[in-house]
């Protein structure tokens, strides 16, 4: 409890939404870069479950992975 104190008076934001943010920033560049499977990326990148891994990439992005995919798909043509 501390450390995640301490964390938010020096950043200005909770550990777990500090992590979250670089967890979903990786997702996001191996979706891009690779052929895997949402699903492994989420393991991947540290979330055991892929159905919080959905939710939480929605939350911070405003859409699920395979939006992300589709939209930059259609960006490149």
């Amino acid at each position: 409890a501390y450390l995640g104190k301490l964390f938010k008076q020096e950043t200005g934001e909770s550990f777990s939404r500090y992590l979250n943010s670089l967890r979903i920033e990786k997702a996001k560049a191996l979706l891009l870069s690779t052929n895997i499977k949402a699903n492994k990326i989420a393991l991947d990148v540290g979330y055991s479950d892929s159905n919080y891994f959905y939710n939480i990439f929605k939350k911070y992005t405003g859409m699920y992975p395979s939006e992300y995919l589709e939209l930059k798909n259609k960006q490149e043509i």
